[in-house]
């Protein structure tokens, strides 16, 4: 169930504005959703910010004013209504329909609301936060990192039908990369890892930096049935006794292999590739990791049946020196603090923001 709901939109959108600045690889596709906003009120765009507050929602209650019986949730004056709500769980709930398990869809859709609500609280506190700190941000920003995005998407999908499909709008954007600039503003000099730490997380992580061993083989296999009786299996074992010592006095193992080898490889001329430990059955690896290369082996007898191995390379396998991979090791921890940091300043701006929740209204 919990697979149902993804993580917060904006925590996604730092997250992918985040990566794609630091210089970070593809990223999971994020489903998103966002109120589909009214017109504003005159008054309304005469209020500074007007693009920001459009972004998380139109309507704007006085400190004082009663509020209105189909508002849901009110941050700062900034009013989710019930019905924009309702929207929203909707979209919600058609996209996610073929997921959601029989008998559930009151438990996911409960669900739903509470994210969605949390989300709206959330924009909202951070849309107040930048604009206060006078963040801006412009097209140039805007289209460097759409064309990041770009770049970091499948070849099969455009970045038009990725932001569509997620309902990523160009503000959205601007907003994930002024909060990157409010991160920033909060974490300073703060983020940036020491030679300490970046020595200690080599070191405790020393697994992800080796290359392993490996070795480039070709085999000739011929195959054997557990029905066969002992004539065919004499038989079998004549056959690829015979195969290798006509590789051994000079025949050409890949024409053998295409022509006799019983195994799929023999289209490659018996080329499996590069192997590790562990892919192929015991007796095959201890042969292939043993063996000289370019050498034509014993034949070696599986479960599979009875294989002529020769290896063409052989890479011992090696760990990456620290000063080869420091500047990801730094850029990997940085990324790591300011999200720490991220969700240290917005559980900050929720405390400190007035968020009031009309429970009977989000049950009528």
């Amino acid at each position: 169930m919990d697979k149902i709901f993804k993580k917060n939109v904006l925590v996604i959108l730092f997250a992918l504005v985040l990566g794609l600045t630091t210089g970070c690889g593809k990223k999971d596709e994020a489903e998103k959703a966002v109120p589909q906003q009214p017109a504003q009120t005159k008054e309304q765009a005469k209020a500074p910010d007007a693009e920001n507050q459009q972004a998380i929602a139109p309507y704007l209650v006085a400190p004082n004013a009663t509020v209105p019986k189909d508002v849901v949730v009110v941050v700062d004056g900034v009013v989710l209504k019930k019905d924009d709500l309702a929207k929203m769980v909707k979209e919600k709930l058609n996209i996610l329909k073929e997921k959601i398990p029989a008998g559930k869809k009151k438990e996911v859709e409960d669900g739903l609301k509470k994210q969605l609500m949390d989300e709206f609280v959330l924009r909202t506190v951070l849309i107040n936060e930048v604009n206060s700190r006078k963040i801006v941000v412009t097209d140039k920003e805007i289209q460097t990192a759409i064309n990041a995005f770009k770049a970091n998407l499948p070849p099969d999908k455009t970045v038009e039908d990725f932001f569509r499909e997620n309902k990523i709008s160009k503000e959205d954007i601007a907003l994930g990369i002024k909060i990157k600039k409010l991160v920033d503003m909060e974490a300073g000099e703060k983020a940036k890892p020491t030679d300490k730490e970046i020595r200690k997380f080599y070191t405790e992580n020393k697994d992800k930096f080796t290359a392993e061993e490996t070795v480039h083989v070709r085999h000739i296999l011929v195959a054997i049935d557990p029905k066969d009786d002992e004539k065919t299996k004499a038989e079998k074992k004549a056959k690829i006794e015979s195969l290798r010592k006509q590789v051994v006095e000079g025949a050409d193992f890949a024409e053998i292999a295409k022509s006799n080898s019983d195994c799929p490889s023999k289209e490659d001329g018996g080329d499996l590739g590069e192997i590790k430990r562990g892919q192929t059955i015991k007796p095959f690896e201890d042969a292939a990791f043993s063996q000289e290369k370019d050498k034509i082996g014993p034949v070696v007898s599986t479960e599979f049946g009875h294989h002529v191995i020769q290896v063409l390379g052989h890479n011992p396998g090696k760990t990456v020196a620290l000063d080869e991979v420091k500047d990801k090791i730094a850029k990997h921890l940085e990324q790591q603090k300011q999200s720490e940091m991220f969700s240290q300043m917005t559980d900050r701006l929720r405390k400190k923001a007035v968020i009031t929740y009309y429970k009977e209204n989000e049950k009528q």
